[in-house]
């Protein structure tokens, strides 16, 4: 398997969730030394400029992420620019009864390290991340990180 995938249904239209997910994620995205690339400095975390950026407490930040496709309400496509592999994160917005379902895709995890691509494999953190976006509507599930 060279992907994993993880969903949320949203109880908002597509382009709000297309909206809150990219203009709003420092508002979601829960602070924790296991969310940030650099625990001790990061202080926020936005889309800009055509990358998803970490931002630091003294200014500076870290790319973790080049934007390949950005197409609201619908789609949203980076590069993860964080691991040696060539990989790609996908999130798709689709109205269903209801909401939106938003599903994540992370593909090429066969050009990693066995080690890494098991670790993400298990969908793990991406169940965890869209668990703190889909939070905001259910109060408080989930806005912890360790």
């Amino acid at each position: 398997m060279s992907s994993v995938r993880a969903s949320v249904t949203v109880p908002i239209d597509p382009a709000t969730a297309f909206r809150v997910f990219t203009d709003e994620i420092d508002a979601w995205y829960v602070r924790g030394r296991h969310s940030w690339v650099d625990p001790a400095r990061a202080v926020g975390i936005r889309f800009e400029d055509g990358y998803l950026r970490e931002l630091w407490s003294d200014g500076g930040h870290v790319d973790t992420g080049r934007i390949l496709a950005w197409e609201p309400p619908r789609r949203l496509v980076w590069a993860d620019l964080l691991n040696d592999g060539e990989m790609e994160i996908e999130v798709a917005f689709s109205a269903v009864e209801g909401g939106t379902e938003v599903v994540l895709e992370h593909r090429g995890l066969d050009t990693l390290p066995p080690d890494v691509a098991g670790r993400i494999r298990r969908g793990y953190s991406w169940n965890i991340a869209l668990g703190w976006f889909a939070g905001q509507w259910q109060g408080a599930q989930g806005r912890e990180a360790g």
